[in-house]
């Protein structure tokens, strides 16, 4: 895996802006708008962890705020998401739960002795003697995965607000933006949630028209005068319609606890992209094909010069798209034509070839897969509904759910953007109805 950093790419940089950060105690190079891990890997740092149990090398798997394989130290932080948080100058960055170093880690020997380390094998191996089990648990705990926490110093502050919005619509992606501006537009009191530092969702990291859709439509729901939280999330929908959101990024503060009374909520959070299941998948450069989008359009980042697409949809086809405009020799195998993606080979971990199930070997420092999504439905869970699974889309959907509570998006059906806006619209106005109604009462 060979990653660099393109020139005129990265529509969330800021070059006028540069400035540099320590990882493992290492300078780094970034931009304002970089995370912690598209500056690293810019900087040819692309190894960002181990694994828990064996230590095993991992890099970037889908470089967003739901990345496993990016769990860093910020400071006293610890278990901070690296591709989700945002470089600063003042950063000191260090992998978690390695030693020496993060590049030759001697816990990495626990793999000699996998066929002992088996599942809970530590509740019957340290039982006796008794006398021994504070020794047995430090031990233990150096091998725990995590970071290291500072019990001298002083805890972050945080505080608490409390909000009565007539509509919360849960995601800022194109759907979550068309429901709030129509529920706004409607005259309900709106108040949108999203998790990432931008509004636009997968237009963010699309083509240009793509993004400028996402810029015009951030500015329209801003004028109608929607209370926008960036880089927060709805974590839970509660008895009595009271919403939770735990909102970063905030002046003065650590992190907030928002308490919204949220007369309709609207859940629009997009799809999460699946991992596809073959040997090797864990090495360094096997990537989702939204990862790679993301890095190269948003943080104009080259995450490999030779590349094998595996493609069960039109995502792995644009990533296959963009990596050819970026410069990088690509090899797009087609989910339909019969041919299967049956491991990766490499070297320490990392990436160097792709065989098939024809037996093809394919070389590449990167390996992308586009097999399809799963979607979050942990929201309407709460809200008591049972999500029913559809064979035909290979994921679930929402069964039953209350009156006030609402899905749009990708997590209400499939469909082009322009219909999922469309649908979102009419969900949004429903949700203001809704929502007045039980304000006039």
């Amino acid at each position: 895996m060979t990653s660099r950093r393109l020139s005129g790419r990265g529509a969330a940089l800021n070059r006028d802006e540069p400035f540099t950060f320590r990882w493992n105690g290492s300078r780094v190079r970034a931009f304002a708008g970089d995370t912690l891990v598209s500056a690293l890997l810019a900087g040819g740092h692309e190894v960002i962890s181990r694994s828990m149990k064996y230590h095993r090398p991992r890099g970037v798997l889908t470089a967003d705020y739901w990345d496993p394989n990016c769990i860093v130290q910020v400071g006293a932080e610890p278990n901070v998401r690296g591709a989700h948080r945002l470089a600063a100058p003042w950063m000191d960055v260090r992998a978690q739960n390695v030693w020496p170093s993060l590049d030759h880690d001697v816990k990495a020997a626990n793999s000699l002795a996998g066929r002992f380390l088996t599942a809970g094998f530590y509740y019957k191996t340290f039982m006796r003697p008794s006398a021994l089990w504070p020794a047995y648990e430090r031990v233990l705990a150096t091998f725990a995965p995590g970071g290291t926490v500072d019990l001298d110093a002083e805890p972050p502050q945080c505080d608490v607000r409390f909000a009565h919005p007539d509509v919360v619509v849960a995601g800022g992606g194109p759907a979550g933006m068309a429901a709030a501006l129509a529920a706004a537009r409607a005259g309900a009191d709106v108040l949108l949630v999203e998790h990432g530092h931008d509004l636009g969702g997968h237009l963010l990291w699309g083509s240009d028209d793509d993004r400028d859709r996402a810029g015009q439509l951030a500015a329209t729901v801003r004028a109608a005068g929607v209370e926008v939280l960036t880089d927060a999330t709805v974590t839970g929908r509660y008895d009595g319609s009271w919403v939770a959101i735990n909102q970063r990024t905030v002046p003065g503060v650590w992190e907030r606890l928002v308490k919204a009374r949220a007369k309709c909520l609207v859940v629009a959070p997009g799809l999460i992209e699946r991992p596809y299941v073959f040997a090797g998948n864990d090495h360094v450069g096997v990537m989702l094909s939204g990862a790679v989008r993301r890095l190269l359009n948003r943080y104009g980042v080259l995450p490999g010069e030779r590349a094998v697409v595996f493609s069960a949809n039109a995502e792995g086809a644009s990533a296959a798209r963009d990596l050819r405009a970026a410069g990088a020799e690509v090899r797009l195998v087609e989910a339909g034509s019969g041919v299967r993606l049956e491991r990766v080979v490499g070297s320490r971990h990392r990436a160097q070839a792709a065989v098939l199930s024809d037996g093809r070997r394919l070389d590449a420092d990167l390996v992308v897969t586009a097999v399809g999504w799963t979607a979050p439905t942990s929201l309407t869970n709460m809200a008591g509904d049972r999500p029913v699974y559809d064979p035909v889309a290979a994921r679930f959907f929402p069964g039953r759910l209350p009156p006030d509570v609402l899905v749009a998006g990708g997590l209400a059906g499939d469909g082009s953007v322009d219909e999922l806006v469309a649908h979102a619209e009419a969900t949004g106005a429903l949700a203001a109805r809704r929502g007045l109604t039980v304000r006039a009462q």
